[in-house]
């Protein structure tokens, strides 16, 4: 609405009654970039409410075993406007979401915030386009908690015929059924 309006106004002084002229179109831009600034970095502060990777233990040792790497909301959001750079429907209502390695949900969070405030969705809708898989339990239960839905299970994405010693009933056969077929994969991810 706003956008209509900046345009019938520069319209109307510019003297241009086809189009935007230059000055028109760099106002525009800008505008434009303006909007995706206050988008990102209302997603960032969303992304930033539960304190970074609070309440899980980062011992060194744990890290060793377990290949533990996190990643900075700066970096998370620099990713996903790349990703919408290659495809700017990536996120669109509907798309599938799948992080095989979701940890607390350091992608999938943004993801979800994206959805709610690019695409007008209800957190809870956006949440049903969300999957992660994690090997660690309290990485599980932090991602969501702080997406307040998904579908969020324990398992091995790299190996999902492991049970994993925390791992429920449904999540072993949810990851066999997922992804020891490969065509199942990409008939769910479809």
């Amino acid at each position: 609405m706003q956008m209509n309006v900046m345009v019938k106004i520069f319209k109307r002084f510019s003297g241009s009654s086809n189009g935007l002229d230059g000055i028109a179109e760099r106002l525009l831009n800008y505008y434009n970039i303006m909007i995706t600034k206050e988008l990102w970095t209302e997603i960032a502060r969303l992304t930033n409410l539960h304190g970074y990777m609070s309440g899980v233990n980062r011992e060194s040792e744990r890290v060793k075993a377990t290949g533990e790497v996190y990643t900075p909301t700066e970096l998370t959001i620099e990713m996903m406007q790349r990703m919408l750079a290659d495809d700017p429907e990536i996120f669109a209502p509907g798309k599938t979401i799948l992080d095989p390695a979701c940890g607390d949900g350091q992608l999938l969070v943004p993801v979800k915030w994206y959805k709610v405030l690019h695409h007008g969705m209800f957190p809870q809708d956006a949440c049903e386009d969300l999957y992660g898989v994690d090997i660690m339990r309290d990485n599980v239960d932090l991602c969501k908690d702080r997406l307040g839905g998904g579908n969020i299970i324990m398992g091995n994405a790299l190996d999902p015929d492991t049970r994993l010693p925390e791992q429920t009933d449904m999540e072993y056969e949810t990851m066999r059924d997922l992804f020891s077929d490969k065509s199942s994969l990409e008939a769910f991810l479809s």
